[in-house]
């Protein structure tokens, strides 16, 4: 008789096994994601599915924060990226040939406080075709409360805005003007954030209204909103050195723009050193006209 030989910890049969999540097979996921695809006309077993199929996938090894990433602020399975991609790609031409059965999904997977359904809810929401533009920003300013996850408020404002920064950007400049005149600070914030996107779009190509809708924040910023609007600032930057520097020396020759210098100064690593050099000089002629 042959015995088995011992190796290691003998003792390392009593611990508990680690474990361990399922391994993606690319056959096996596109099966699962279609079979899930079958249910798009019946919320109620989509979410159900939808919750078996995650659990199936969920990470339990990974701790929130091992990433170096703040965790979210709502439950989450953890499943990998492939996972939601499958599944996405398997609904987008669902959405798109029957919206309303699309935006009735969306309204059922953002009821479930799990990250991982309102990231589909949210991009789903940005494939409903443009005609449907009413629902979808009404879903938008609906979901959207100053108690929502920052990650999935980012989401919302990138990913369910996609399809009409595409098709038809006038409606989400118009949505980004709203908030933006709003005496509110959550409102101003996020019109600011909506607006990076926008900006960061090669495809946009109206650069001047970016400009006439971030100029009242150029001049005067609250400090709330200082994060946001350089991070809108710097955006531009990087789309357009020569007219972002142009836009700022012109703000600065104003008589009531405070905060402009401190942006400026802000910014100026971003651009070329010859632009660097101007837009110092324009700071400084500035200082001395105000002396």
């Amino acid at each position: 008789m042959h015995r088995l030989r011992r190796t290691g910890d003998p003792k390392s049969h009593l611990r508990p096994r680690l474990l361990t999540m399922p391994a993606i097979q690319p056959a096996r996921l596109k099966q699962q994601a279609a079979l899930l695809a079958s249910h798009f006309d019946n919320p109620a077993v989509f979410v159900r599915s939808l919750h078996n199929l995650l659990d199936f996938y969920a990470d339990r090894v990974r701790r929130p924060g091992h990433t170096g990433k703040p965790a979210p602020l709502i439950a989450s399975y953890r499943v990998r990226p492939p996972v939601l991609r499958q599944i996405i790609q398997e609904l987008i031409p669902l959405v798109s040939e029957s919206p309303q059965q699309g935006l009735a999904l969306c309204d059922a997977l953002w009821e479930e406080p799990y990250l991982g359904f309102r990231l589909l809810a949210a991009t789903l929401l940005g494939q409903i075709p443009p005609d449907q533009y009413e629902q979808v920003v009404h879903r938008l300013q609906t979901w959207i409360t100053p108690d929502l996850d920052d990650h999935l408020t980012t989401i919302l404002l990138d990913q369910s805005l996609s399809r009409l920064h595409r098709e038809r950007p006038q409606i989400p400049l118009t949505l980004v003007q709203d908030w933006l005149a709003s005496s509110n600070t959550f409102q101003q914030q996020l019109g600011l954030r909506a607006l990076l996107p926008m900006i960061q779009d090669p495809g946009f190509e109206n650069l001047p209204a970016f400009f006439r809708l971030l100029h009242p924040f150029i001049r005067q910023a609250p400090p709330p909103l200082r994060v946001d609007i350089l991070e809108a600032l710097l955006a531009l930057v990087h789309r357009s050195p020569q007219e972002t520097a142009y836009f700022l020396q012109q703000t600065l020759e104003l008589s009531n723009c405070p905060d402009t210098p401190w942006l400026v100064r802000q910014s100026l690593p971003e651009f070329p050193p010859g632009i660097q050099k101007d837009l110092r000089a324009a700071v400084r002629s500035r200082s001395k006209a105000q002396k």
